[in-house]
């Protein structure tokens, strides 16, 4: 899920997003030797080149920076480099076509890089804008495109020829726009899509959640206690044991009854995460009603197991007493799953050990087989 908002499909959005930044600044870094080069091979002839390309490769540079580094920024400054690229290629191909003997030669001028510019311009719109702002900014953008050069191609001789030419050319922006359009509908769907499977696979999986842990402190509930004594007592060994601690809070009612079921429902949260640090990775921590818990620790011995008891036993008043500022005892039971044992038979059988440390004197670990 997104960190700060929990909806997959945002997170999926802003996935895309980064795609989008760092596609554009791939093409910026890969563009920029090209533009260093033909500044240095045709600058001296030309001045549109001489003066207009530094400032356009830094500010493409600048843009670039700022789309991996600071993408916060980057809508703005993709809509405002969109602008000022589109605002200098009118002006370019304004003056290359007056500076041409005529049409003809005016057209090839403009062949193939600067008309492809605006194909590109287009693209980077449907990239950084919601789909109907780009429609509309490309459709405004292709228009003044075309009259730009009808109007100035006509005026040049033999231009009533490209005149056309540069109609047909908007035609075949305006069919490049719907392109776009359909492409960007399709995105749209797609995400849309992938969001809906995100969310039922997050609903599928809280439903799980409720299933399967307990909703107070977050460890296994009952129903995947069983389900893990179940796997575990098919598994059990002599050469790899399964051990079973059962403990259950001393006076724990007193607790409640003097600091109320909120602190109480804060102390049982405190039990299950100081467990959880006390285990194992793979073993199972389980509340299964009221102050009682179950520890499930494959792969370990009857020795081990109890010293496990015996470390969560001191653990448990002196960091309850650190952080809650109650001092509180368990008593444990501790026995070994045998193999294939019902679920109901070992947890009746640790039960009984764990009452029998309380008839003790609780604050103990009682271990039999």
């Amino acid at each position: 899920m997104d960190a700060s908002t929990g909806q997959p499909g945002l997170r999926r959005a802003d996935d895309l997003a980064r795609l989008a930044r760092r596609v554009v600044a791939l093409g910026i870094a890969v563009c920029a030797p090209f533009m260093a080069a033909i500044w240095v091979i045709d600058s001296a002839q030309d001045p549109w080149i001489r003066w207009g390309f530094p400032p356009l490769g830094a500010a493409l540079l600048a843009f670039a920076w700022i789309l991996i580094r600071r993408p916060r920024w980057a809508v703005r400054a993709a809509i405002t480099a969109l602008v000022l690229l589109e605002a200098w290629w009118l002006l370019l191909a304004t003056a290359r076509i007056a500076e041409s003997a005529d049409a003809a030669d005016a057209w090839l001028a403009l062949l193939p890089t600067p008309l492809l510019d605006v194909a590109v311009c287009l693209v980077v719109g449907f990239l950084f804008q919601s789909t109907r702002t780009a429609v509309l900014h490309g459709a405004a953008y292709s228009g003044a495109v075309t009259v730009v050069l009808a109007a100035a191609l006509g005026r040049l001789p033999g231009g009533e020829e490209y005149v056309w030419l540069a109609v047909r050319y908007g035609v075949y922006l305006g069919v490049f726009l719907v392109l776009l359009l359909a492409l960007s509908r399709a995105k749209e769907h797609v995400a849309s899509a992938m969001a809906d499977a995100a969310r039922a696979d997050a609903t599928a999986s809280r439903m799980r959640d409720m299933a399967y842990l307990d909703e107070l402190t977050g460890l296994a509930n009952r129903r995947r206690l069983r389900e893990e004594l179940g796997h575990q007592a098919g598994l059990a060994d002599p050469a790899a044991p399964v051990c079973v601690v059962f403990f259950d809070l001393d006076h724990f009612k007193q607790v409640n009854d003097t600091h109320g079921h909120e602190f109480g429902d804060q102390v049982l949260r405190a039990v299950g995460e100081i467990a959880a640090r006390t285990v194992r990775e793979g073993d199972l921590v389980a509340r299964i009603g009221g102050e009682e818990f179950v520890l499930v620790a494959p792969a370990t011995t009857h020795d081990e197991a109890v010293r496990l008891a015996e470390r969560l036993r001191a653990a448990l008043p002196r960091e309850l007493g650190t952080t809650l500022g109650v001092r509180l005892t368990a008593s444990f039971g501790v026995t070994e799953l045998g193999r294939d044992e019902p679920a109901d038979a070992v947890l009746r059988r640790v039960d009984e050990l764990m009452y029998l440390a309380k008839a003790e004197g609780r604050d103990r670990v009682r271990a039999g087989a």
